[in-house]
Formats: structure tokens, C-alpha cells, sequence
């Protein structure tokens, strides 16, 4: 895990970045990238906070662009999960993935050894993604496998190689709030 900053840490840990939304961060979140990314714009991410922290996601419908920012867009899903053998790791360049499962549960898989994997395309600057299969089963310091829960969002910024979708410890259909941002 990158090592933050003393005064990422405290930034961080004070919390009023959050704007009121409840929701906990992941125990491994990058939080020096964080706080650098927060750092350039302060003003989108105190509105997505405020945003996250004001809807009902439960009661919204199912959308692609339920909200948008001049640099972050919101998608609603209904998650179907996968076995581990049909989920892609992916790796974006150009955006930061913030996930919340609002319901129900999903296995992430997150690393940052991009050596463990092998790329299965090229980058795709259209959809900003591209995609990887491992290469061998990981050893626990290369892999975190994370099973959400709704009192946690997830970060996951370029360098981060996650794999979502997975079928957690509680097989069941998640609501997901997924925001797009833009990395400055």
C-alpha cells in the first residue's frame, strides 16, 4: 500500500472532505493519491460527497448518468456478479472509480504489482480501460480481496488493478453507485 503523507493522513483522518456522507472509506485506500487529487479540486469532490451523502440510492432507478459534474458522471447499477473465472481486472489512466455497494456484497480483488498480470487488450482511450487476467493465483501481498459492505466505498485510481464483480460472502444482487472522476 503507497505510503501517505503525514499531512494526507491527518487530512484524511479529519475527515471533513466527507461533507457529511457516512459512508467509511476502505481501509487500504491510497490516501496520499487522495488527498493530491482532492488538493486540485476541492469544490467536485466536497459536491460528490454532499451528493453521495443526500440521495436515497436505494430508491433510484437504474441509470448510466444519474448525475454529472464537469469532471464525474454517477451510474446506478444493479450488479450481477461473476465467478472469479468471469470477472477482468481492469486498470484505468484517465479516471479514479469511486464504488459503493449500497446493498448486498461483492468481492473486489485489488492490486498494485502489475507484474502478477498479463494484458488481454490493448489500452482503450475511448473507454479508458484495459484489461488483464493474472498470471498465476497471487500471494497474499500482491492481492487484497475485499468484500464490500455498505458502510464502505471503495477508491480505486490509476495504478490500481481491480477486478469488481465477484461474487462475495453473501451471493445476492448489489445496488451499486459508481462514480467516474476525472484524474487531475
Amino acid at each position: 500500500m503507497p505510503v501517505a503523507s503525514a499531512e494526507a493522513k491527518a487530512w484524511y483522518e479529519k475527515g471533513d472532505w466527507k461533507q457529511g456522507f457516512k459512508v467509511d472509506g476502505f481501509e487500504q485506500i491510497d490516501v496520499q493519491t487522495f488527498y493530491e487529487q482532492y488538493q486540485k479540486a476541492p469544490q467536485m469532490w466536497d459536491s460528490i460527497f454532499a451528493w453521495l451523502g443526500s440521495v436515497d440510492p436505494v430508491s433510484m432507478e437504474p441509470s448510466k448518468n444519474a448525475m454529472q459534474w464537469s469532471h464525474a458522471y454517477v451510474k446506478v447499477l444493479d450488479q450481477t456478479l461473476r465467478t472469479p473465472e468471469n470477472c477482468q481486472w481492469e486498470q484505468h489512466q484517465r479516471t479514479i472509480d469511486l464504488q459503493w455497494d449500497v446493498t448486498g456484497c461483492e468481492r473486489y480483488h485489488l492490486t498494485r504489482m502489475p507484474g502478477t498480470l498479463t494484458p488481454l487488450n490493448e489500452y482503450n482511450e475511448k473507454k479508458d480501460v484495459q484489461n488483464f487476467k493474472m498470471n498465476r493465483v497471487p500471494k497474499a501481498s500482491e492481492c487484497l480481496v475485499i468484500d464490500s459492505e455498505p458502510t464502505k466505498f471503495y477508491l480505486f485510481f490509476p495504478g490500481d488493478i481491480h477486478q469488481a464483480c465477484g461474487i462475495g460472502k453473501q451471493p445476492c444482487l448489489p445496488r451499486k453507485i459508481v462514480v467516474k472522476i476525472d484524474f487531475l
